[in-house]
């Protein structure tokens, strides 16, 4: 078992080493984060999922498929729901998180479906539980629930938006909306 530790943190050396050497400076064309980009025709809730251009320490673990029926279950029932997908990630090797890609059969169901799933919550007896803010030029809403951990209250935040007929919804075990954001940003949606 040293031995083959031994041999990973070689490696791990020898590839940070050499990287290191051979990294070419490339300035970067600054990215207009206030235009979404336009979701392909072809498109479908698996091809949208971020696989591979991820923020740093967030790791695409893999994802499920799910029916409308899944869909329903655990969200909202409304009429036009297709199918969707889980994709899951760890954050830090120690946050569990989430993006759902739902898709609908039109724009307008999209819309319907994040109303409805709004709809489920109760007012917070205080603080807001909606908070508008924006990610990859679309307007996204920041819900804050609370979950029992221990002997207390913490809290938990579901980022949900649509993209044309395409629901994002973004969640996870952490307290920390940021982490949540910049997997939603991932998403390029």
């Amino acid at each position: 078992m040293l031995k083959k530790v031994f041999f990973v943190l070689i490696i791990s050396i020898l590839i940070l080493s050499i990287s290191g050497c051979t990294d070419e400076v490339v300035e970067e064309t600054p990215v207009d984060a206030s235009v979404a980009d336009t979701i392909p025709d072809d498109a479908n809730s698996l091809n949208l999922m971020p696989v591979d251009d991820l923020p740093e320490n967030y790791e695409f673990l893999g994802f499920l498929e799910m029916s409308s029926e899944n869909v329903e279950a655990e969200y909202v029932s409304v009429e036009g729901i297709v199918n969707g997908s889980e994709g899951l990630y760890k954050y830090m090797d120690s946050t569990d998180l989430h993006i759902n890609i739902i898709e609908m059969n039109s724009s307008s169901s999209a819309e319907e479906f994040i109303t409805q799933y709004k709809a489920e919550f109760k007012e917070l007896s205080s603080g807001q539980r909606f908070t508008e803010e924006s990610i990859n030029g679309h307007s996204t809403v920041r819900i804050l629930k609370y979950v029992t951990h221990g002997e207390g209250q913490i809290p938990r935040y579901t980022y949900i938006w649509n993209n044309d007929k395409f629901v994002f919804v973004v969640g996870g075990t952490t307290d920390d909306h940021v982490i949540l954001s910049n997997l939603a940003e991932a998403t390029g949606y």
